[in-house]
């Protein structure tokens, strides 16, 4: 009689079920039990039986469990075990060639089995096998196969939330700042400019070449050119407010000389001795008397004397000062204020932000971010960008800091929402990266601050991880 493939494939299935759960009884094993405890250590708990084995009076049987990682880079091998027949038995226990726990096959008695090993993260993914070896008289090898035991399955599961980019608002106007600071010197008490003068060819063209950056700019119209003059504190206070405001517009009309720009577009003003500047030297230096120093700046003492009273009472310090950090405080600052058109075409945008990223706006770059896939490494790019023009925006530290949460740069993703602001999208950020971190209480703490419907997903999330206790599932018994 001839069967169907299908009912022959089907009894064959059957049977090799039965084999499977006669095999841990044919290997002398039963009562697996397998512990965790915590992340300190694994547990084999298990009864050897002996009598449950059919070998030849001359076989041994020995049995190792190991325990391996689910890529297989990692295992760790527990005590062995054997069992062998009447004569293979007495020969192995007199000839001293018993290495582990040797039992006699047939003998009905139970024995304890325990082992336990260091718990090491990789187990967390793992499983626990039989490698069972069986050999005749002289070793010669009769069998050999590697029975699955248990599945070990403790990981964590990864936490799956989209990350909150949010729009930068539209602004109508863009308007920009471009800042430096210039050194330009003069001769002792003077107010003339000479452009050749120590080293006023380079400072000046600081002014001028971020004059020129904006003025070549076609798309950018510049509103204003503010001036400011410093002076430093030795001398007469009066002397030092006609050199800040004589210096400073020597500087003006250097400048708006080399332009066509409206009269309109310059403003200049003085600060006649620089305190803020010697203050935040101070606190930078060594000084023995610094913090006196610093106090002493601080005070309400008379600006018109207070020069001289801290020669008076600090003269070692004051000479040092004076040598190194005075010629410092005499600088002319300078801020161009500048508009740019803007943009509505992405490719348009793209092209810019190529050739001249200052000039586009947070929403702009937002909308060039979104002609990409989320995630993909031009999407996270294009908030990189963003937040190097705008160091300072909590909008462009919050998209790039999920920017870098996305692509698993959590330090930069730390230095990032540092800068993020407050409210519900920069406090379910923090929530994500906390999450990300494992710390799940903070993680918690933020997600309920934000309340927002992301947030209390992914606060669902969370504690779904905390819950997870994971197990471990037996293939065989």
């Amino acid at each position: 009689m001839k069967f169907p493939r299908i009912f022959l494939s089907l009894v064959m299935l059957a049977v090799g079920f039965i084999a499977i759960g006669q095999t841990l009884e044919r290997l002398g094993v039963r009562d697996i039990k397998i512990d965790r405890r915590g992340n300190n250590a694994v547990t084999l708990d298990m009864t050897v039986n002996p009598s449950t084995v059919g070998l030849g009076r001359d076989q041994l049987l020995r049995v190792t469990p190991v325990l391996k990682s689910a890529s297989g880079n990692d295992s760790i091998t527990l005590p062995a075990f054997m069992i062998a027949g009447r004569n293979q038995y007495y020969y192995t226990l007199r000839g001293g060639k018993a290495d582990c726990p040797l039992y006699k096959e047939g003998e009905k008695r139970a024995e304890a089995y325990v082992a336990e090993v260091a718990w090491q993260d990789w187990m967390a993914d793992s499983h626990l096998d039989f490698s069972a070896a069986t050999s005749a008289c002289c070793g010669v090898p009769v069998d050999r196969e590697n029975l699955p035991v248990a599945e070990l399955d403790y990981t964590v599961p990864l936490l799956d939330i989209d990350f909150q980019y949010v729009e930068p608002v539209a602004i109508g106007e863009k308007t920009f700042k471009l800042e430096g600071r210039a050194y330009v010197n003069f001769p002792v008490n003077r107010t003339e400019i000479y452009p050749g003068y120590m080293n006023n060819t380079v400072e000046l063209k600081k002014i001028t070449n971020s004059v020129d950056s904006v003025r070549d700019n076609p798309d950018a119209t510049i509103q204003g050119i503010t001036l400011t003059g410093y002076a430093s504190p030795e001398g007469p206070y009066a002397n030092n407010v006609r050199l800040a405001k004589g210096r400073t517009e020597a500087v003006r009309d250097y400048v708006s000389r080399l332009y066509d720009f409206p009269g309109a577009v310059y403003h200049s003003s003085s600060v006649p001795e620089d305190w803020a500047g010697l203050r935040e030297a101070v606190v930078k230096s060594t000084l023995d008397n610094r913090e006196a120093i610093i106090t002493f700046i601080d005070s309400d003492y008379s600006i018109e004397k207070r020069n001289d009273r801290l020669r008076q009472l600090f003269p070692t310090d004051y000479a040092w000062l004076l040598k190194n950090i005075y010629p410092g405080l005499r600088h002319t600052d300078y801020l161009i204020k500048y508009t740019v058109r803007s943009y509505a075409d992405v490719e348009e945008i793209k092209r810019v932000m190529k050739s001249r990223p200052q000039n586009l706006s947070l929403n702009e770059l937002y909308l060039v971010a979104n002609s990409y896939p989320v995630g993909s490494k031009e999407y996270n790019e294009v908030f990189d960008v963003a937040v190097r023009l705008f160091p300072d925006e909590p909008v462009a530290n919050l998209n790039a800091a999920n920017a870098a949460m996305s692509r698993g740069d959590m330090e930069s993703a730390e230095r990032f929402l540092d800068k993020a602001g407050s409210g519900p999208d920069a406090d379910s950020a923090r929530g994500v990266f906390h999450a990300k971190r494992k710390d799940y209480a903070k993680a918690l703490e933020y997600f309920g601050k934000s309340d927002s419907d992301k947030a209390r997903l992914a606060s669902e999330k969370t504690q779904a991880i905390i819950n997870h206790k994971g197990g471990i599932r037996y293939l065989t018994k």
